[in-house]
């Protein structure tokens, strides 16, 4: 999972920098009370009253500091005020902004790298707001416990006392660890992409007002890769600029246009396999052919492309594939055009991607993901022969009559909601979230193992000593390193639908899909979804996504 955000100085930056020369004398954080951390943690109340004894959180604050973002320096900004937060990262080369308005329904948003703003939802929505209030100490306040979360008190272990939390109706969770002796938190261990990121907060110290906040937090990523955090300056009370500092900002990119005199058309390139892949012009040059996959939540080169092209190197992430996550190192270009659409300096992940295509005349060169389309509308033929690139208010190009889904985003990545035929009532009948993945190939759909075990899909295995087993590759790093490969095995369905229906009261419905089932880690980057729609059953239609309006539409020949 990566999201890249732009490269100004927004204002709380820009303000962090100024008032850095104020900063309010700060002390080490003690104990609540020795005999009272050396009593038991008897249950979640006592260990509730004692984390917000330490915490004393002010209703309303800020942090800045310098760390180590993405392997470059950054500087950073934290405001709060009640369950509202806004948050952002700068270095270098990348800005991350994101936050949670307020009340109830407040709407958790991030702005990326070439300045889109969108709303967030599902795992991601819920994996920042549990990261954000927990270093802001919104956690343990009643109004939260109350309103917001879920908590199970998992008890004692040799670093503290543990807690498990969620968010109401919300799948992600995670589990934090409270020092024993200061009730303050230790760790945060939340649950994405199929793996987990681990906060580690440290030198905890008191702002004048006696309010505790962690001088030193580390994030560390499950397959490699710390991010930190140092704070060298905080502040208490409300922001001048008031409630609106939160919400999601209302503005269009100027790094993404559509050219509407020129046509629409992208041209494809053929491959033996599922795959549709085009052929981008990058500073001048084209360098070989780029999947367009849906299930890429940005722009991906290879090594050998990005060395023939001069992209420039920066930084370090680590990115999740189907089997894991692989370290990469970022690449920036002067500009990428597919047919209408031009990114202005578009940032590429590098890893390579031997193996992933069968069949192409040419080396893979790329991968062509969300960055293309986030502000466009997207239309690939039955087959993927033909490619349209429409800009997002060239609606004479649709028809409300189709079939549209709801289309839901975790991580840049599209998902929508199907019934199937499965092995049991419930499968028919309660819709469960696929992500669609036109990148993946070998099958129609792919259940990943934790939705196999849940939903009880073994069932539609054959005995042990007749099924058919395979491996499934994913992507691997700029210098080689491997996320390795994820047994399946073969079955088939009857049936998938999707949920919505047309205006003529009609469902999509696929008939016979070839269904491979995981057994081990891999393909799980949601924990709402049970796993993907993949490019073979995808290209038995007509495609359109609209993802400015979050939809998509399934148009048969």
């Amino acid at each position: 999972m990566l999201a890249t955000r732009a490269h100004r100085a927004p204002l709380p930056v820009r303000r962090a920098r100024r008032d850095a020369r104020h900063r309010p004398r700060v002390v080490c954080a003690r104990a609540t009370a020795e005999a009272r951390a050396a009593s038991p943690w008897t249950s979640l109340d006592v260990t509730l009253e004692r984390a917000r004894e330490a915490a004393q959180r002010a209703e309303s604050g800020a942090l800045w500091g310098t760390g180590t973002h993405l392997g470059l320096p950054a500087n950073w900004y934290v405001r709060y005020r009640d369950e509202a937060f806004v948050e952002e990262t700068m270095n270098a080369e990348l800005c991350y902004v994101s936050g949670r308005a307020r009340g109830t329904k407040g709407e958790c948003w991030e702005e990326d790298f070439s300045g889109y703003a969108q709303r967030l939802e599902l795992d991601d929505a819920e994996a920042l707001t549990l990261s954000a209030w927990t270093r802001t100490g919104y956690w343990c306040e009643h109004a939260c416990v109350e309103e917001y979360l879920d908590l199970e008190f998992l008890g004692e272990n040799a670093g503290g006392v543990e807690l498990k939390m969620k968010l109401k109706r919300g799948r992600v969770t995670a589990t934090l660890t409270l020092d024993a002796q200061t009730s303050l938190p230790a760790k945060l261990a939340v649950a994405v992409c199929g793996d987990e990121d681990v906060w580690v907060f440290d030198d905890w110290r008191r702002d004048a007002t006696g309010a505790a906040y962690a001088a030193k937090t580390q994030l560390f990523g499950t397959n490699g890769g710390v991010q930190e955090f140092y704070v060298t300056g905080v502040a208490s009370g409300r922001s001048k600029e008031g409630w609106g500092i939160f919400d999601k900002p209302n503005k269009k990119p100027r790094t993404v246009t559509v050219d509407t005199t020129v046509s629409s058309e992208v041209p494809t390139v053929r491959a033996s396999s599922s795959h549709v892949l085009v052929e981008p012009i990058i500073n001048g040059k084209n360098v070989g052919p780029f999947i367009l996959d849906t299930g890429a939540s940005g722009l991906v080169v290879t090594p050998r492309a990005a060395q023939r092209l001069g992209l420039r190197a920066f930084g370090e992430v680590h990115v999740s594939g189907v089997s894991g996550r692989v370290p990469c190192q970022f690449r920036r270009g002067d500009d990428l055009k597919l047919g209408p659409l031009t990114l202005q300096r578009p940032v590429f992940m590098e890893m390579g991607l031997d193996g992933i295509v069968s069949g192409a005349r040419k080396p893979i060169a790329g991968i062509i993901g969300f960055d293309a389309f986030k502000n466009a509308i997207l239309s690939v033929s039955e087959g993927g022969t033909c490619v349209d690139l429409y800009a997002a208010d060239q609606v004479d190009n649709i028809d409300e009559n189709w079939a549209w889904q709801e289309l839901r985003l975790v991580s840049n990545v599209p998902h929508i909601s199907a019934t199937f035929s499965g092995a049991n009532i419930e499968h028919q009948t309660k819709p469960n979230i696929f992500m669609i993945d036109s990148g993946a190939g070998g099958a129609d759909v792919i259940f990943h193992s934790k939705a196999v075990e849940e939903l009880g899909l073994t069932q539609l295995l054959g005995p042990e000593g007749n099924r058919v087993s395979s491996r499934v590759r994913g992507v691997s790093g700029a210098n080689g390193e491997s996320a390795g490969a994820t047994m399946t095995y073969r079955t088939s369905m009857d049936w998938l639908e999707l949920v919505s229906a047309g205006a003529d009261g009609a469902n999509v419905r696929f008939e016979n899909v070839d269904t491979l089932l995981a057994s081990g880690p891999g393909f799980s980057l949601s924990e709402h979804s049970c796993g993907m729609i993949c490019a073979r059953l995808l290209g038995t239609q007509r495609i359109v996504y609209d993802v400015p309006r979050r939809r998509i539409a399934f148009v048969a020949k």
